[in-house]
């Protein structure tokens, strides 16, 4: 998914963007809400799958370097069934002082917002190293209902989640990005989605 491409299929986007060839900007909104929501792409229509059927989707978003390293810019990523959501927050440099830089989570989507989230993940352990990479890959599987994140950190760092909620598949899969608060600015490069049915 790259900015154009984004701006051009997103099922919703927020309105509070610019893009060009090169990224998607998503600025201060007025939306007194936490979690709002960035855009959602729908990937797999209502009744094309049944409930059982076992997906893994690994998600590389790659985001701005210099609004991650020196703004509030926590962006959360992830896919939902139109009402539960599984997903990964992925912190700006600023909180590494507190939180890893990513970390599982889950919660319900709404029209606009993440509400009630929940942290899958421990804190604990945190990398040594403190740059923003600048790119997140991660990866879930749908049936276990568990995932991880990676980053560049310490010569790679990841964070596993277990998630309490099961995707209804039959509802349909849509790939959805939240910033964590209304105020913070999110720069993404590209994304890339890639499901896969597992045997």
């Amino acid at each position: 998914m790259t900015p154009t491409w984004i701006e051009a299929h997103a099922s919703y986007i927020n309105g509070s963007h610019r893009h060009t060839t090169d990224q998607i900007v998503f600025h201060a909104t007025d939306i007194d809400v936490t979690r709002v929501a960035l855009f959602k792409v729908l990937m797999i229509p209502v009744n094309a799958l049944q409930n059982s059927t076992s997906l893994t989707v690994k998600i590389v978003v790659s985001t701005n370097v210099t609004i991650g390293s020196n703004s509030d810019s926590d962006v959360i990523f992830g896919v939902s069934d139109g009402i539960s959501f599984v997903g990964f927050i992925v912190f700006d440099k600023y909180n590494y002082g507190k939180f890893p830089p990513c970390s599982g989570l889950e919660g319900t989507s709404t029209s606009s917002s993440l509400k009630p989230r929940k942290r899958v993940s421990s804190l604990l352990p945190k990398p040594r190293s403190s740059f923003y990479p600048g790119q997140v890959v991660g990866t879930l599987n749908l049936n276990e209902r568990w995932g991880s994140c990676y980053t560049a950190h310490d010569g790679g760092f990841a964070k596993t989640a277990v998630y309490s909620k099961r995707l209804t598949l039959s509802k349909g899969l849509t790939f959805e990005v939240y910033k964590h608060q209304k105020h913070e600015r999110i720069g993404i490069k590209f994304i890339e989605v890639t499901i896969i049915q597992d045997s």
